[in-house]
């Protein structure tokens, strides 16, 4: 009961609400001002960064074709029945010995469902 009665019993100050809201119209034009002096500088910090960056294409470097590259290819070069050229060696690195490789993967450890570690030698 003491709840309705606080609510429904008394009338309220209208006259308590007038420096409220005066200090509520003062704090929000104090915030407005302040958010637009906020954005302000952001747009003005943005536009400053956009300005410093260049907005240049990065230049793309032509590879020469390989040398297993016919660009000059007829019908007729494609329909004559010669033996073709292999290229499966072409391009390819040639070790004498696997030592001077090294073995990078010496101090890798094992992680998954192998429960041990798994030495390679």
């Amino acid at each position: 009961m003491g709840f309705f009665k606080r609510f429904f019993g008394k009338k309220r100050d209208e006259s308590s609400d007038e420096p409220n809201n005066a200090v509520e119209q003062n704090i929000q034009s104090q915030l407005k001002a302040q958010y637009h002096r906020d954005i302000d500088e952001d747009v003005s910090t943005l536009e400053s960064i956009l300005e410093d960056r260049e907005d240049q294409p990065e230049e793309s470097v032509v590879l020469p074709a390989p040398d297993y590259d016919e660009p000059n290819v007829t019908v007729d070069d494609v329909l004559v029945e010669s033996e073709m050229e292999s290229f499966s060696e072409k391009n390819t690195v040639e070790h004498a010995s696997v030592d001077n490789i090294g073995n990078h993967l010496e101090s890798a450890t094992v992680v998954g469902d192998v429960s041990s570690e798994v030495s390679f030698e």
